[in-house]
């Protein structure tokens, strides 16, 4: 047997002791099963793992400022006429993206610390999801031990080298991950470009066969186009305005919203120019737009814009105009890029529909005031072209409640021990044993079996995608006011209203340049790209069949009772009273109880305290 240096006894020994019976991690009252081997070799003159800190050399880690979310983006819009700089401000329900990220990390915190003493040992390292893991997770999948790369360990997470991982060291592993909690990009979703919803429209409307839409053609829409309602509620889908066309379907060029032909006359409408229209950028624009700028609008290839080149309003073109030459250079133009923007965009996104919100407030002179179309969309208009934003849930949002995993779980037992699982029909379970077994007592549960796994779920709803693209509506959406898919009375009573500012002519007789393009910015959860799904639907992969929108959220409740086709009115039709009670809400007599009308009748009923 080989001897051992005297000096080197004592140690081995002390060694020896210590693997024999190692001392147990603090239990608060738990029945905790150790993670790992019992006891670890260390090399002699060092402390191992389960021992005191009391060897802990320098102050413990504190995280600096904690790194923040990127929730602000930096729009900007090559408008037709002029450049549009937006700020769009991304939140969630109930707080900021900053807050929500750290609340998780607790979450996520609590689950791995399964003896409960505020601190992750070696062995409940072992149980911390790992990067690549986690952005498995925020792309929708699902994390699996052992088939994810390397396994996060205390050495990795131990930023002080005490033996143990604090929540500060367990917020910063995951800090580099923050910048794919939130993305910008264009859209992926190209729709069909065959827009035969314009040219059926023109063919319904256009009384005289002129091309153009005057205020009494469009005030007749109503008794034109009402009567296409097939399914008796009260609006006209797509689906009902194709169904019997009197002008024959053309084909267009697909994936660019071109226009087909106006009354057979095969003009096309303005092409978008995508995606070089938009531009998005997180925190701060690049000193690049600049140069998009100027070559977007520098008609006379001087490198300078004039007045007669960007239609900025008399005020800030002369505020940007340092030396007072009627000329803006690159270097006058930075003032422009890094000033305040023309509008800034707020986008709340909920879990439901009537949870997500959208607000916008205008800076700039260049801006028309915003129209709020619904709770959750607003829409901003610059020289005849609109800028639509709106915050979306995450589609299928309920159906991520559910562990889709919980099949494989025995149906006839309670929990399961490590005995149980033999044979490969169990390997999956074998796999999430430990990991799921959050009280550590080597019995795994349903109901830890389905935490685990909704654990993960809502780790998935973190990401938060911005998603933009640029699009020439056709005349259905520009019509179908609130984007439902579907023409109601009132949008059809206030069209020539709503349209006649987008006339680039500034003419009464609205012609095809109404269908200017137009910018669409959808927020929501990155799981299911449902931001994306959002423009698709909107762009038009069949222009104008939109989802049916759901009763009223404010309001009384019988309002929202009657009015069973979402569209904001409680018609006669819909009304369960008699004539005479409907005449009482109805206050202006156009044949609609409005919510303003139903809360005003309310207000004056409410008996005065």
């Amino acid at each position: 047997m080989r001897a051992f240096p005297p000096m080197l006894l004592p140690a081995l020994a002390l060694a020896a002791s210590i693997t024999a019976t190692p001392p147990a991690p603090p239990t608060h009252g738990l029945t905790v099963r150790p993670f790992g081997p019992t006891a670890d070799l260390f090399i002699p003159g060092t402390r191992p793992h389960f021992l005191d800190h009391a060897s802990r050399v320098g102050p413990p880690f504190k995280r600096g400022e904690a790194a923040k979310v990127i929730d602000t983006f930096e729009m900007v819009f090559l408008a037709r006429t002029r450049p549009v700089r937006v700020r769009v401000v991304t939140q969630v329900a109930g707080g900021s993206l900053n807050e929500r990220f750290e609340k998780h990390l607790s979450e996520m915190f609590k689950a791995a610390d399964r003896d409960g003493d505020g601190t992750l040992n070696k062995y409940e390292c072992e149980l911390v999801f790992s990067k690549t893991e986690f952005r498995s997770m925020l792309a929708g999948g699902y994390a699996f031990r052992g088939q994810s790369g390397a396994l996060p360990s205390l050495e990795v997470i131990d930023r002080d080298d005490d033996g143990t991982v604090t929540f500060e060291e367990f917020a910063e592993y995951y800090t580099s991950e923050l910048g794919k909690l939130t993305q910008a990009r264009p859209s992926y979703s190209r729709p069909n470009g065959n827009d035969q919803f314009t040219p059926e429209l023109f063919a319904r409307l256009d009384a005289n066969k002129d091309g153009k839409l005057t205020e009494v053609e469009l005030k007749e829409g109503e008794k034109i186009l009402i009567p296409l309602d097939t399914d008796e509620d009260e609006t006209v889908s797509g689906a009902e305005l194709l169904a019997n066309p009197l002008k024959p379907a053309r084909l267009g060029t697909a994936g660019t919203g071109m226009m087909d032909g106006m009354m057979g006359g095969g003009m096309s409408g303005p092409s978008a120019r995508q995606p070089d229209d938009v531009q998005m950028h997180p925190t701060a624009l690049p000193g690049t737009v600049v140069q998009s700028v100027i070559k977007r609008y520098d008609d006379n290839g001087d490198y300078d814009l004039s007045a007669g080149e960007i239609a900025l309003d008399e005020a800030t073109f002369k505020k940007l105009d340092a030396n007072k030459d009627g000329k803006l250079s690159a270097t006058e133009l930075e003032a422009w890029r890094t000033g305040e923007p023309d509008a800034v965009v707020t986008l709340v996104v909920g879990d439901t529909q009537a949870g997500c919100k959208a607000t916008a407030k205008v800076l700039g002179r260049g801006v028309e005031s915003p129209a709020q179309t619904t709770t959750d969309r607003v829409v901003l208009r610059v020289d005849k072209q609109t800028l639509d934003f709106a915050a979306v849930p995450a589609p299928d949002y309920a159906r991520t409640r559910a562990n889709p995993y919980g099949y494989l779980f025995p149906a006839d037992k309670k929990f399961l021990t490590e005995k149980d699982l033999v044979g490969p029909q169990y390997q999956f379970l074998r796999v999430a044993f430990d990991p799921a077994d959050f009280d550590g007592d080597g019995k795994l549960t349903r109901e830890e079996f389905d935490r685990y796994f909704a654990l993960q779920q809502k780790t998935s709803l973190l990401g938060l995608t911005v998603t933009h693209a640029v699009q020439v509506p056709n005349l259905f959406q520009l019509l179908d006011g609130n984007g439902d898919g579907r023409l109601g009375v009132k949008e059809l009573r206030t069209a020539y209203a709503r349209l006649q500012p987008l006339e680039p002519t500034g003419g009464k007789e609205l012609t095809r340049g109404i269908l200017q393009p137009s910018v669409m910015v959808r927020v929501g959860n990155t799981l299911y790209g449902g931001a994306d799904t959002a423009i698709y639907t909107a762009q038009g992969a069949a222009p104008g069949y939109g989802s049916t929108a759901g009763p009223p959220t404010a309001g009384p409740v019988w309002f929202a009772k009657m009015d069973r086709n979402g569209d904001g009115d409680v018609s006669r039709g819909e009304f369960l009273g008699n004539k005479a009670e409907f005449d009482k809400l109805d206050a202006n007599r156009d044949g609609l109880v409005s919510l303003d009308e139903a809360e005003a009748f309310e207000a004056k009923a409410r008996p005065k305290k």
